[in-house]
This record gives structure tokens, sequence and C-alpha cells, in this order.
């Protein structure tokens, strides 16, 4: 078993940084890095899980087609961005070390709070109700080899597919990376899953500390720093971005919360200052679609995020195009939102 969950952390260390070259290698070189490739890496990889996931869910078909199907795309995917970004591998690593050796001291500090949070989570475990569901419905279609058809509860197949869930199955995922590594979904949520995505979090904000401070680096490690201190101190509720991201981050409203709202915050500054590219609407429409996987509520909060970035673009640049463009990469919330009332 310890064998198994290795191998996972490296999957999920390694496949997300291959896979964001397919995004990268679009880009100028400037936009580059392994920070980015990895954070894009596993938006790819939810967009196109959530494409993928929810005509199996309503054909009824197996786990293991899933993970065949699902699987073979990765490799696709990843052999396609390594052969995009093939010329950049070096110069990028290169670069990469070179802001090690130039990080201040702040920026180490960084380093260790982010990876005191995931020892914590790997050495301790929050034990959490909504487990029951979230945990139980990847053990079960583990068990069962069906993707989203029983009821965890009970053990029965469903008599109609609950619209809260069926629509944002993140489970499913946990339920996917259980059947490939062979290590249990309570393992994989509570264990790898809960490491690498409260770092996965906070290199997303690092992301956006660099595109606010462009020119300062040692400004954006103190805006990283910031973060950090009030995630650490927003344990006054159990409802705070903080507390999601503190205490229960592998569940989809957590990520929601933890990983793709910055995120969307960040392309949304980038589309804001800079040149767009083809590739970067590519990127927000699968952005969108993990905004759906994880979250009932990133189907709707997702989609005004973006919204309010299009209609603030019309106001000050008076720039139609991107409004176009970004009301079309909404289109996977729009069709989740109708799937939901139909089903009511």
């Amino acid at each position: 078993m310890t064998i198994n969950i290795i191998v996972l952390f490296l999957i999920l260390m390694v496949v997300p940084e291959v896979v964001g070259m397919l995004y990268t290698g679009f880009l100028p070189e400037e936009r580059n890095g392994i920070a980015i490739n990895w954070g894009a890496g596993f938006i790819i990889l939810w967009g196109i899980f959530e494409i993928i996931v929810l005509p199996l869910i309503y054909l009824k078909k197996s786990l293991n087609l899933l993970c065949m199907v699902y699987g073979g795309i990765i490799v696709l995917c990843m052999i396609a961005g390594v052969v995009r970004s093939r010329e950049r591998i070096i110069p990028m690593v290169k670069q990469s070390i070179s802001s090690l050796r130039s990080k201040a001291l702040i920026g180490w500090g960084n380093v260790l709070l982010i990876l005191g949070q995931a020892y914590i989570y790997l050495r301790y475990m929050h034990i959490d109700d909504d487990d029951a569901f979230y945990v139980g419905a990847a053990a079960t279609a583990v068990s069962t080899n069906t993707i989203f058809s029983i009821d965890p509860y009970t053990g029965m197949e469903f008599a109609k597919l609950p619209s809260r869930y069926v629509l944002s199955p993140f489970f499913s995922f946990i339920a996917f990376l259980s059947r490939i590594s062979g290590v249990h979904p309570a393992v994989v949520t509570h264990l790898v899953l809960a490491g690498i995505l409260i770092v996965l979090s906070y290199t997303v904000y690092a992301l956006v500390g660099r595109k606010l401070f462009p020119d300062v680096s040692k400004l954006s490690e103190y805006f990283l720093f910031f973060v950090i201190l009030i995630i650490l101190f927003s344990g006054y509720t159990v409802y705070t971005q903080g507390m999601f991201t503190l205490v229960r981050i592998w569940q989809g409203k957590a990520v929601f919360c933890a990983v793709l709202v910055p995120m969307i915050s960040y392309i949304m500054l980038h589309l804001a200052s800079g040149r767009a590219f083809v590739a970067d609407w590519c990127f927000l429409f699968l952005l969108m679609c993990a905004c759906c996987l994880v979250s009932s509520m990133g189907i709707m909060l997702g989609a005004i995020m973006l919204g309010i970035f299009g209609i603030l673009h019309v106001i000050r640049d008076r720039d139609f195009k991107k409004f176009f463009c970004t009301a079309l990469c909404c289109l996977p919330n729009i069709v989740c939102a109708g799937l939901y009332l139909v089903m009511h």
C-alpha cells in the first residue's frame, strides 16, 4: 500500500505538469514555468473529466470503461504536451533552478509554512460528516465497478439520479484515482489529495501574486505570505474559504474555493492586462468545466465571476469580442444549470 501511495503522489506531481505544457506550449516563453504548467494541468484534467464522465454516468457505463477512456486521453495529452513544448523543457527547468537560488528569505518562509500545512494533512485526519457521501460514493464506485448509479447511503441503485450531485461528480475523479493506483478512496482523499491540493492552492495564489506584482518578485512573496496568514487565522467559523482549505480540501466545494476561484482570478487578471491567445480561451472553457465538476455552486459562481469580467471589459474597453468569447466559455455552466432545472 505504501508503494501505491508514493506512486499516486508521483502521478499527481508529474502528469499535470506534462499535461499543462499542452496549454503553455501555445503561449509566449515568458508565460511558461513549472508552477503554471502544474496548475493548468490539473484544470485541463478536471475539465476533460467533466466532459467525459457525464455522458458515461447517464449511459450507466462501468468505472473500468471510464478509466480506459479517460486514461487514454490523458496519455494523448501528455504526448502532445511534450511534443509541443519539447524545446522549452530544459530552459524552463534552468529558469526554475535559478529562481530557487535567488529566492528571498520570505519566499523560503512561505515554502515552510505551506509544507507545514501539507504535513498536518499527512500526519493527522479531520473527520467530516460530508465524507459519508463524498468518500462513500467513491468507495461504492470502486467496489461495484460503477460510476454513480448506487446510493452510498443504502447500497441500492438510484431510482432517480440526485440532481445536486450528478452534475458535479468530483467523487468519480477520486474513484478513478483509486482504481488506477489501488489505493482506497479514503486514503486517496484524506492523505494523497489533501497534501497535493493544499500545495496546488498556494501555487495558484503565487501565480496571482506574480501577476499583481510582475516587476518586484519580493512583493509577490509578501502577497503569498499574507494569504497564508489569512487562511491560517480563518478558523473563527466553519464557513470561511480558509477553513475549507485547512480541514477538508479534498471535497469538491473546497477545491472550488481553494483552487478554482483564485485560478479564475489569475486568468481574469491576465486577460484584462495582456494579449489573449486562443489557448487562453480554450483553457478558460476547461476551467469552467472544472468548476462544474467540483461543485454545484461552482456551476453558478464560476459563470457569475466570468460574466462580471466580461461586463467590465465592455464598460472599460468596449471590447465586445472578449465579451463574446467569455460568454462562449460559460456554455458548460449554462448547460449544467439547464440540466439541473430539467431534473427538478
